[in-house]
């Protein structure tokens, strides 16, 4: 097609054989579903504020909040990380208000999350024992 290589191949996502570009994992179903829909559905809608016990606000005083160049350019300040990461939460087909609950979030340098990528850092057995015990503790 085009010039490009294409050969059938399993979406990582999908799992179903699809005629798929070589540099291509994940077919353009798949692909529209996590960027449109499911990414977006995942972002932490809460203040982190409203919870000082909770997390390290002393990083947000120390490097501020995470800004690219094109808004308010602070890339060595502080991002929102999900320890189960939202892709895993794609791929495992979990509740985005599982993904954006608090107990999935940690304060970090935004280049220690860029370097995490979208690896999780806690199982999904993990980060349901997290919410439970937030729940409970609010």
């Amino acid at each position: 097609i085009n010039g490009i290589e294409t050969s059938r191949r399993e979406c990582v996502s999908c799992k179903q054989k699809k005629y798929l570009p070589k540099y291509k994992r994940m077919c353009d179903g798949c692909k529209f579903g996590y960027y449109y829909i499911y990414r977006p559905n995942c972002e932490f809608d809460f203040n982190v504020f409203d919870y000082p016990n909770n997390f390290d606000l002393t990083l947000i005083k120390k490097y501020g909040i995470y800004s690219p160049i094109n808004k308010r350019n602070n890339l060595s300040g502080v991002s929102r990380d999900h320890l189960y990461s939202v892709r895993d939460g794609f791929k495992n087909k979990v509740d985005p208000n599982l993904i954006k609950h608090p107990a999935n979030c940690r304060l970090v340098l935004n280049v220690d999350n860029q370097r995490k990528h979208c690896k999780s850092i806690i199982s999904f057995d993990e980060l349901k024992k997290r919410i439970l015990e937030w729940n409970n503790q609010f």
